[in-house]
């Protein structure tokens, strides 16, 4: 739908700049071909970071084409003070496009007015980001809330396929990519609540879904650190009446050692249950 929702915004885009009779019209197409992503939000941030290196480049270009165009030492001073603006204000995604139009001000404009190109240029690339965030808000906009509910499902069911592997199978379990759907989670709910900030609107279970990383991310630090110990340690009697209970597996119980380090196993092991078990009452 992004390649529909990108052909509607340039070509809308196009009309609308023949209507205001520009010169630019490339300039507004390409602003709405970068701006529209997969999401309301990072179109939004797509065409904030282009708007503003559109507007610094602009700005910074014009000053030094009216003291002396194409001059080449005033070409490389005002690449160095278009990148220090842009990272002292962290718009590093600005950057790019900010020297790409300082250069084309400064270099390019042969017959034509810095003043009116830099007007021009800087109300074109304005147009194709709103039109790119309008079209994307209002036509087939992403939905990212069913997504993450999917996501918390998928977390949690891999979670306890994880811990069940381990403590009643005996299985490796790999880590790292618990770890990484984690993330995934984190990042989908990330955007997701961005993209209902700029709708104004609320939804329900979102603080939900926030206590169900929390308590993943601690599920995954316990077990980590059980990984990391020595192996042969076994489950204490209360750990192992749990777990049976939780999962429904059979288990051949060992003797549970008082050592420092079966202590620790057991300890952790406790809390890898009880975060399985606030899964559960959060579902």
């Amino acid at each position: 739908m992004r390649t529909i929702k990108t052909a509607i915004s340039v070509s809308i885009c196009v009309e609308l700049s023949k209507f205001f009779n520009s010169d630019y019209i490339f300039y507004a197409a390409v602003a709405a071909v970068m701006a529209m992503q997969n999401s309301v939000s990072d179109s939004f941030k797509a065409g904030k970071n282009r708007m503003l290196g559109t507007i610094v480049g602009a700005f910074i270009g014009l000053i030094f084409a009216i003291i002396s165009p194409g001059n080449t030492a005033l070409s490389g001073i005002g690449i160095i003070i278009i990148i220090y603006i842009c990272n002292s204000f962290n718009w590093k995604k600005s950057v790019t496009i900010s020297c790409t139009v300082f250069l084309v001000i400064m270099l390019s404009l042969q017959d034509r007015g810095p003043v009116a190109y830099s007007l021009n240029r800087t109300f074109d690339t304005f147009l194709g980001i709103i039109v790119a965030v309008l079209v994307n808000y209002f036509i087939s906009p992403p939905e990212y809330i069913g997504k993450v509910y999917e996501a918390r499902i998928a977390i949690v069911d891999r979670i306890f396929t994880f811990v069940q592997d381990k403590l009643c199978n005996n299985k490796e379990i790999d880590l790292q990519s618990m770890n990484d759907e984690i993330s995934k989670l984190e990042e989908i709910l990330k955007i997701c609540l961005s993209e209902l900030r700029i709708k104004k609107q609320e939804v329900l279970g979102m603080d939900r879904i926030k206590n169900s990383i929390e308590v993943c991310k601690d599920i995954y630090m316990h077990l980590k650190i059980t990984e990391s110990l020595k192996k042969g340690y076994s489950l204490n009697e209360e750990n192992y009446i749990k777990v049976k209970e939780l999962f429904q597996c059979d288990m051949d119980i060992e003797k549970s050692g008082d050592d420092i380090n079966n202590i620790v196993f057991n300890y952790h092991i406790s809390k890898i249950i009880e975060g399985l078990n606030q899964l559960k009452n959060i579902a």
